[in-house]
């Protein structure tokens, strides 16, 4: 039988590649902290659910979550997604013997159009203490060690394994925010642990009473 291979980069089995992101919020942190009082972090920490003149590509029907925005732009993760792959199959390709412990139908999920063979892994408790809290309660793995200590938050539903993430230039966001592209939530651990991935735009929307069905182009939730 064919066994299928993910295209990674060459260095993701080495370095898990974790460490970019990490350092990509620290700079926005650093530049623009959540106390800013210029209005520029609005949108941190917030669900953005695409409108239907998204439809196409990456970003049609997505759930994203922005896990940092500042002046110098935004960055965050699709987080209903999956990808055609197993994380089975990315602990079988990186050779750890806990493959064999994970739930085959736990999906990799498509983060977004940035990078997209680089891997992050977000939890909703601190599965060691080498971690960062980008959002209250939601953390991101920086060591490649963590991945064989996710294996029972990723079998419960308390860790995702992301490939890829999504980012904004700066000014880019407000601007499709402006052309009602986007509808803004505030975000819910819930809604991406505990909800089904096909269900979890629905659950966003409903917090504001909204159907998807009622979504229609032009309107939008400033």
């Amino acid at each position: 039988m064919h066994k299928r291979t993910l295209k990674l980069d060459t260095t993701f089995s080495r370095h898990f590649l974790i460490s970019e992101l990490h350092l990509t919020y620290a700079v926005i942190k650093e530049t623009n902290p959540m106390s800013d009082d210029s209005g520029q972090s609005q949108f941190n920490g917030q669900f953005l659910v695409s409108m239907p003149d998204l439809k196409d590509g990456v970003f049609g029907s997505s759930l994203v979550l922005t896990c940092e925005h500042g002046e110098t732009g935004a960055m965050g993760f699709i987080v209903n997604k999956p990808t055609e792959f197993s994380v089975q199959e990315i602990f079988e390709q990186l050779g750890l013997d806990a493959a064999s412990d994970l739930d085959p139908s736990i999906p990799v999920m498509n983060g977004g159009p940035v990078e997209p063979q680089r891997g992050f892994l977000l939890s909703n408790h601190p599965i060691t203490d080498d971690v960062v809290e980008v959002l209250e309660g939601l953390f991101l793995a920086s060591s490649p060690d963590v991945l064989p200590l996710a294996v029972d938050a990723l079998n419960q539903g308390d860790a995702i394994f992301i490939l890829g993430y999504s980012g904004w230039s700066e000014g880019q966001l407000e601007s499709e925010m402006a052309a009602n592209s986007w509808i803004h939530v505030p975000w819910d651990a819930d809604v991406i642990f505990q909800i089904p991935t096909a269900d979890r735009q629905r659950a966003a929307l409903a917090q504001l009473g909204i159907d998807p069905i009622q979504l229609s182009q032009g309107a939008g939730h400033a």
